[in-house]
């Protein structure tokens, strides 16, 4: 056998393998809730939405207006920071469908409280992906709530309501082929 024919079937095993394992993207509307009045600790969501299995994707949507403090914070918390001069939402919605229609991504996670994120929920469900959308008061939408399969609510405990969602996942999803890990 070559090296090259080795090099191949290495890649294929990865590749099989990270689609088994559940990847999950996690996209981040930057304007709407990363602000200094809410304190939100991207490291410490990062780690809890962990528990669902392996992020593949983990990025920070921020509009022109984004200081370099912010940059730097949101890729030492090992996230992707995207800046746009158009509209967030807009370009969250043409990444994500790049990852519902690609087959790594088994978990489409969305932390916004806006109303425009409420399609890339409904169409990621659309095409089999199970999604969880993140969100606080005040302005949670409701039809970003009512288009996710799952809903955690950032100011609650985190913990119980991942338990909480990983137990209902098992019950309701055991006839299907893929689980959240454990």
């Amino acid at each position: 056998m070559s090296s090259r024919t080795g090099r191949i079937r290495s890649l294929i095993r990865l590749v099989t393998r990270l689609r088994r394992s559940g990847r999950v993207a996690l996209l981040i509307d930057g304007p709407n809730v990363l602000r200094r009045e809410f304190d939100i600790r991207l490291d410490d969501l990062k780690s809890q939405i962990e528990e669902f299995g392996k992020i593949g994707v983990a990025k920070v949507y921020l509009n022109e207006r984004a200081s370099t403090k912010l940059l730097e914070a949101i890729s030492n918390s090992g996230f992707t920071p995207v800046v746009t001069t158009t509209d967030v939402h807009l370009h969250m919605a043409m990444e994500s469908m790049d990852l519902v229609l690609g087959d790594a991504t088994k978990l489409l996670v969305i932390f916004s409280r806006h109303a425009r994120t409420a399609p890339i929920l409904r169409r990621a469900r659309e095409h089999g992906l199970e999604t969880i959308a993140i969100g606080f008061e005040p302005g949670f939408s409701v039809a970003v709530q009512n288009a996710a399969d799952h809903v955690l609510r950032i100011d609650r405990p985190l913990r119980s309501q991942i338990q909480r969602v990983k137990g209902k996942e098992k019950k309701e999803k055991k006839d299907e082929d893929w689980q959240f890990e454990e």
